[in-house]
């Protein structure tokens, strides 16, 4: 880990090519959440591509609509939801259908980061 912010409503552990977050208990998780982290996340990572990886630990709501304009952060690689809880699961089911980018669902931790290394050291097809 290169760092980890402590936010009113997540904490936040950066890497080098991905974010790993745990919302906190009893959160609604909304649009203005999501700027703030399209904030920390574009100082942190600037022009990198990186992935939001989300540890579902605690219950706490998100607002599907959340995914509609992610698509305009560029360097937003794809966004992976771990869990091991099925409620999460069908959550992030649901969600994964807002998405215009890249959204995998994990039970695992390992998993979540063999796709992250997938997507964000792929190479650049169409090169001119």
């Amino acid at each position: 880990m290169l760092r980890s912010i402590e936010l009113k409503y997540t904490i936040l552990e950066f890497h080098s090519n991905y974010v790993i977050s745990r919302v906190r208990e009893n959160v609604v998780f909304s649009q203005k959440q999501v700027r703030d982290l399209v904030e920390v996340c574009s100082d942190f990572y600037k022009r990198k591509k990186f992935v939001y990886l989300s540890q579902r630990v605690n219950n706490y709501n998100v607002d599907p609509t959340i995914y509609l304009n992610i698509s305009d952060v560029k360097n937003l690689a794809g966004i992976g939801i771990v869990s091991s809880n099925s409620a999460a699961l069908k959550m992030a089911n649901f969600e994964q259908k807002f998405s215009k980018i890249p959204f995998s669902i994990f039970l695992e931790m390992d998993d979540a980061l063999e796709w992250i290394s997938e997507l964000t050291e792929k190479p650049k097809l169409n090169k001119k």
